[in-house]
This record gives structure tokens, C-alpha cells and sequence, in this order.
């Protein structure tokens, strides 16, 4: 049965520095970051809410990051400008029909 409201579990992040809720972490096996916005236990271990994916991360694969918010908008205004050049091409190229194109051919 999971134990919610523990605020105030210590915990541990990957190198041993101390975590809480509002803290900045990263998911090592991702670079999934958010802040902490519950820390609960269950019979599986403890488990950490991040306000990024709202979902839960075992404690241990976590590790608290300099990274601020900031740098996450940065990378998402990278990866949604990504996204829109490569939307563009997709249209560019399914716009290009047989009609535009000169046959050509030995003779």
C-alpha cells in the first residue's frame, strides 16, 4: 500500500546528496527532468512525482541537476523548431508530383 504526503522521507538521490520536494532531477536512464512535487513509499520502494511527465521515478535513478527551467525551454523551443523543419520537407515533398517533372530518355 503506497504511503503518500511523506514530505519529509529522506531520501538520497544516485550520489548520495539529499532530495526533496521542489527539487530540479534528472531520470538518468532518459535526461527526463522536473521538479519534485511528491516523494511517497510502497512495498517497491520510494518513488519521486516530477511535474514534467507526472509520473512516478524510483529515487535511485534520480539525481538532483543544476539544469533550470530555462534550459528545459530552450531545448523544447529547439525540438519543436526541429519538428516544424522537418513537417516543412515532409510537405515539400509529398507536394512534388510526376507533372513537374521532365521525362527524359535516350533516343
Amino acid at each position: 500500500m503506497a504511503n503518500k504526503d511523506q514530505e519529509n522521507i529522506p531520501v538520497a538521490d544516485i550520489r548520495g546528496l539529499e532530495m526533496n520536494v521542489g527539487d530540479f532531477v534528472r531520470y538518468i536512464n532518459t535526461g527526463t527532468v522536473g521538479h519534485i512535487l511528491e516523494i511517497m513509499t510502497d512495498d517497491e520502494g520510494t518513488w519521486a512525482f516530477l511535474d514534467s511527465t507526472e509520473l512516478y521515478y524510483k529515487i535511485e535513478f534520480l539525481e538532483i541537476t543544476p539544469e533550470t527551467k530555462a534550459a528545459i525551454d530552450k531545448r523544447k523551443d529547439l525540438e519543436e523548431d526541429i519538428q516544424e523543419k522537418i513537417s516543412r520537407r515532409e510537405e515539400i515533398a509529398g507536394s512534388a508530383t510526376t507533372e513537374n517533372v521532365e521525362m527524359g530518355g535516350a533516343g
